[in-house]
């Protein structure tokens, strides 16, 4: 909680000192144009996760971990197109519980990695020049690995999915912007093991389509970006998703990340 509060404030500073704290709205007729359309840049932030995996034990496992993030957009008349690439490592715990009769390998930490991609396209279909809103649809693929550390035994899923996308942007003034996104998984296809398996022997993936009856998730983001000249500019931003598969096992997963960064605009 205490990066948290740090980060609030380290935003507030430079909200501050760019003036939006004090910025009066921009009239529509003098919303700044778009003068380089492509943007890409990379970060970094701090990543809250739990998850709970019940193809090995029905046991709830938390991690605070870094990530590295790369993310781009490229805008042209209507059309709004964004990428987005997540990746995350570090040891989850489980959580305490009373039942003392899972097996105690199970019970150790383990190794887990988490990556991500999705590439959204999206059409301006409503609000004006300053609060214009857009929706489409994203491909999206997602990746989950874990290892119980001082053991054989590993976990691995692997989903892709077509979702519905939505963006929001808030054009503050010629330098401040906000950026809303966020997607549902609506039709997909899943890989996931009925048991944990051992690393020296091939994992015995299902296979699966995934839609709304088996898999429900929402990943989201919200972006403030500030112009520091043509070329560059720093964003800081909030990252969230829910997710729930339910074959073979069930799998839920929460996460919430926070991310600074730079990008470049051409």
């Amino acid at each position: 909680m205490r990066m948290v509060k740090i980060y609030f404030l380290f935003l507030f500073f430079i909200m501050v000192n760019s003036g939006l704290v004090s910025a009066q709205p921009v009239e529509e007729d003098e919303a700044p144009k778009t003068e380089k359309p492509i943007r890409i840049g990379t970060g970094f932030g701090y990543s809250f996760l739990g998850y709970r995996e019940e193809t090995d034990l029905p046991v709830n496992r938390e991690m605070n971990a870094f990530n590295f993030n790369i993310n781009g957009s490229i805008e042209k008349n209507n059309f709004f197109y964004s990428l987005n690439f997540g990746f995350l490592k570090g040891e989850t715990r489980p959580l305490e519980d009373n039942n003392e009769d899972y097996f105690s390998n199970y019970r150790r930490e383990s190794s887990f990695l988490r990556l991500f991609f999705e590439n959204a396209l999206d059409y301006r279909l409503w609000g004006n020049s300053i609060f214009p809103g857009y929706l489409g649809g994203a491909v999206r693929g997602d990746f989950y690995y874990s290892v119980l550390k001082q053991s054989h035994y590993y976990s691995l899923t692997m989903m892709f999915s077509l979702d519905l996308h939505i963006t929001q942007k808030w054009i503050i003034n010629d330098g401040n912007e906000l950026i809303f996104s966020a997607g549902v998984p609506f039709l997909g296809y899943a890989f996931r093991p009925p048991y944990y398996g051992l690393l020296y022997a091939p994992l015995d993936l299902e296979s699966r389509v995934t839609s709304l009856h088996n898999y429900r998730a929402v990943f989201g983001g919200l972006n403030y970006h500030h112009k520091t000249n043509e070329l560059l500019s720093l964003y800081l931003g909030l990252g969230f998703e829910l997710s729930h598969i339910t074959f073979p096992q069930p799998r839920k997963d929460a996460l919430f990340c926070i991310n600074a960064g730079i990008m470049f605009s051409f």
